[in-house]
């Protein structure tokens, strides 16, 4: 597939009327080579307009951050498959490498997507370091506020490339010379800085116009999320093949739990946010006014602005354009829910229908003219047929889409995780009643009548987080957090890999040879 990064600019009337300036191919981040997509204070950034356009341009650094760090997050887990379908998705074997975990710093995935999530992350960072540089040198209004966004995003950037590659050079500056790394720990510090420092100058809201942008609740939401998996996130090496506790992480005169339940806190009680009365409200087309949403990545119905997760899930002949027919939820993945949980419906398993909203309710068939079944599982990975695995459409189609861009914002970030933060914070700390409590408020909305858990253990934290958050691209890090991410499972479905035990090494990515070519000062993690 060829992907491209989208430049834009905010309107006079905000975030929800960007504007497209002009699609420019996906730069080049070597520490060591100016961006060809940054834009500098020598030629921009002169008024209010154009630092605008600026911060238009890192926050439009989010949307391909959706493909190569979602992909990492759900593919190489047990939660998500894209199996070989004759000619299809083969790609040099980069897909089943990925789910069977078996990547290098050169391989296919290697130099592709692990190489592509580097990229946009730097991009990203090289974007806002230009505008923070020029910021110093100009007056605009709003300008702490500007900052602050800046900052928030770059941030973000980071913590994607903590996550997945442990320690990295923190680049602060437009100098573009080789840096070394940081440790993971340096870097878990410099982010969680950076956000509180950033968090006072945001809003807690914005208006309909702008709703997309970063907020007080958005640094909350990240911080939650780091203090949660402090003791992942501040190793580089070491991390336990068992769960991996807040807990043993001390913070001041506190633990990690402690942070993440104060973030979460300040979240759950705060009026800006809340869940909605049914599940799938929250991933609608216009979940863009959905309260439950805190940290998205924004999307238009509109040419290379929007949300594509419809075409990597349907089969060719659902819907217009064509889909891509990629993307499988694994069986193990699909089984865990229940029949009496309302959040299965996120799955397309059975007789398959047509999607466009002029046609909605007729059977389609599969390209050889049979009825289109989806099945519970998947033969054989290598030589998949068109119809074969779950799929996972919690984004359903918009139905003023243009071409394959959807108007559904896509969350890192949202109120139902929250809950599940919380919870685990107080279960870590000794608290499993209040834990429940949380737990069972989250399940109230899909289930009728009511299922509340029993005792709740870390088995149950972690089950609930897959039913909660099944393809927003936390599978992977919850299983490194929870010490089986690299434990012997089934590699849905090819047989002659199912159950054997990853390199405890994969917990992190390799930094991608073409990085390491460009920067002499890189060190590889460890393992590869």
């Amino acid at each position: 597939m060829t992907k491209h990064s989208v430049t834009f600019s905010f309107s006079a009337t905000g975030l929800g009327a960007l504007l497209l300036l002009s699609l420019v191919p996906l730069a080049c981040t070597n520490l060591d080579e100016t961006p060809s997509s940054a834009l500098t204070p020598g030629n921009f950034y002169r008024n209010e307009a154009e630092v605008l356009a600026g911060l238009a341009g890192v926050y439009s650094q989010l949307r391909n951050t959706t493909w190569g760090y979602y992909n990492l997050g759900e593919i190489t887990s047990d939660e998500m498959i894209v199996p070989t379908r004759g000619q299809d998705w083969y790609d040099n074997g980069r897909w089943l490498e990925l789910h069977r975990q078996q990547w290098s710093a050169s391989s296919p995935t290697g130099l592709e997507d692990i190489n592509g999530a580097w990229s946009d992350a730097y991009t990203g960072i090289a974007r806002a370091n230009a505008l923070l540089d020029a910021m110093q040198k100009v007056s605009v209004p709003n300008q702490a506020r500007i900052i602050a966004e800046t900052r928030t995003l770059r941030a973000y950037f980071y913590y994607q490339l903590m996550d997945l590659f442990g320690g990295v050079p923190i680049v602060t500056s437009n100098d573009y010379k080789p840096h070394a790394r940081s440790t993971r720990a340096e870097l878990f510090a410099f982010i969680a800085t950076e956000l509180k420092a950033a968090r006072p100058d945001l809003p807690a809201q914005w208006d309909d116009a702008n709703r997309g942008r970063v907020t007080k609740g958005a640094a909350a939401a990240i911080l939650a999320n780091m203090y949660i998996n402090a003791a992942v996130f501040t190793k580089d090496v070491g991390i336990a093949v068992s769960y991996n506790s807040c807990a043993t992480v001390t913070l001041g005169s506190g633990t990690a739990c402690d942070s993440a339940s104060a973030y979460a806190d300040s979240l759950l009680n705060s009026p800006q946010y809340a869940l909605e009365d049914s599940f799938p409200k929250a991933f609608r087309y216009n979940n863009h006014l959905s309260k439950e949403n805190i940290f998205v990545v924004r999307s238009l119905a509109s040419d290379g602005l929007g949300l594509n997760f419809v075409m990597r899930a349907l089969h060719y002949n659902q819907f217009t354009p064509a889909p891509w027919n990629g993307f499988a939820a694994t069986a193990d993945a699909y089984n865990a829910f229940s029949a009496a949980d309302a959040r299965r419906g996120i799955f397309l398993i059975g007789q398959q229908y047509d999607m466009n909203s002029g046609t909605p309710g007729v059977p389609v068939n599969n390209r050889q003219g049979t009825p289109l079944i989806f099945t519970d599982s998947i033969g054989d990975a290598t030589a998949a047929h068109e119809d074969e695995g779950p799929r996972i459409l919690k984004w359903p189609p918009d139905p003023k889409h243009v071409g394959p861009d959807n108007g559904n914002d896509f969350a890192y970030f949202r109120l139902g995780e929250i809950y599940l933060i919380k919870a685990e914070a107080l279960l870590e700390s000794g608290n499993a009643p209040g834990a429940k409590t949380w737990i069972d408020n989250l399940r109230a909305r899909d289930f009728n009548p009511a299922q509340p858990v029993g005792a709740v253990t870390r088995d149950t934290i972690f089950r609930e987080r897959l039913l909660e958050l099944a393809g927003e691209s936390k599978r992977r890090q919850d299983l490194i957090r929870f010490g089986l991410y690299t434990a012997a499972r089934a590699i849905d479905d090819i047989p002659a890999h199912n159950l054997v035990a990853r390199d405890a090494t994969r917990v992190l990515m390799p930094i991608p040879q073409t990085q390491m070519d460009a920067n002499p000062l890189l060190k590889q993690n460890a393992g590869y």
